[in-house]
């Protein structure tokens, strides 16, 4: 087995689950978004690699929704004490000062296609749909039900000098892509050319992809995929549900951004400065979300926080 890889968890259910293995830092795990994931990892660790749990150092989440998250304490629960969840700072304000959570827009548009290309279709077990509890689900009926059981283990990232920071694992980087949810993020390996996108790009079985129209934000979804087509040189994407996006040169011609092919052409120039700006307030360069746009970019806070 190669030493640094990404390995897609067979059976993760609704979301797509991912295993990373460096041979320095041990293993990470993106995604555990139900109770079947986390049963899905521990056997792939267990029969295909032949690894501990406790060699999982972090279980890093690339956005607050249900299907991303639902599974973290089962498998947190079989981990080393010194396992912790990396999460966005903005899911501190939603367990801790009752912030909503990004409001979705396109759900039958957006959602429903989601669904059934790689979603339900691919449910094999109960476990699949059996969650830790009721945190990240989008609807105002939840917003007092934002909670999880191990606040203590979460490390928040933070800061706002730039975008794309390194969080302590192998070579690999977070980078702030706020559109599906203001908390999304992508890990992104440059060595390798690797892209783990959570739902900001979703994979179809011809081998292409596209860009997620169930979102908080479309406009901050184009920017942010366009900012990323500009700035980082992708051979695969991993994305959040259905097949591996490949390409020997560039990953994001692969990928259909609301139509548009290729990918450079779903947006004018951009920059990562330009992800918290609302088209509205463009020219002034205010943001919408005030306080949102600090979080933006970050660096990751060592130690855990409380």
């Amino acid at each position: 087995m190669d030493g640094n890889m990404v390995h897609p968890i067979p059976g993760s259910g609704l979301a797509q689950t991912y295993l990373i293995s460096d041979a320095n830092d041990g293993l990470m795990v993106v995604d555990v978004g139900s109770v079947g994931a986390a049963q899905a990892v521990e056997d792939f660790c267990t029969h295909s690699i032949k690894r501990s749990l406790m060699a999982i150092r972090i279980i890093a989440v690339t956005h607050f929704h249900i299907d991303h998250i639902g599974g973290i304490d089962a498998l947190l629960s079989k981990c080393s004490p010194k396992t912790t969840v990396l999460f966005h700072p903005l899911v501190k304000a939603y367990l801790k000062a009752g912030r909503p959570i990004s409001p979705m827009r396109h759900w039958v548009t957006g959602l429903l296609p989601t669904l059934i290309a790689s979603g339900f279709i691919g449910i094999r077990k109960w476990t699949d749909l059996a969650f830790d509890g009721p945190a990240g689900v989008p609807l105002a009926l939840f917003r007092d039900r934002q909670f999880v059981s191990y606040a203590d283990r979460i490390r928040y990232l933070e800061g706002n000098r730039l975008p794309r920071s390194r969080i302590g694992f192998g070579g690999w980087e977070v980078i702030a892509t706020p559109g599906h949810t203001e908390e999304s993020v992508v890990f992104f390996t440059e060595a390798s050319g690797e892209l783990i996108a959570g739902d900001l790009i979703l994979g179809r079985k011809d081998g292409r992809g596209y860009v997620n129209r169930f979102c908080w934000d479309e406009d901050q979804t184009r920017r942010s995929f366009a900012t990323l087509a500009e700035t980082i040189r992708v051979r695969i994407i991993f994305p959040g549900h259905g097949p591996v996006i490949w390409s020997a040169e560039d990953a994001f011609r692969k990928v259909d951004c609301f139509g548009e092919v290729p990918a450079q052409d779903c947006s004018h120039k951009s920059s990562f400065d330009a992800l918290v700006k609302s088209p509205s307030n463009r020219h002034t360069g205010e943001s919408r979300y005030p306080e949102q746009s600090k979080y933006t970019g970050f660096r990751v806070k060592h130690g855990m926080t409380k």
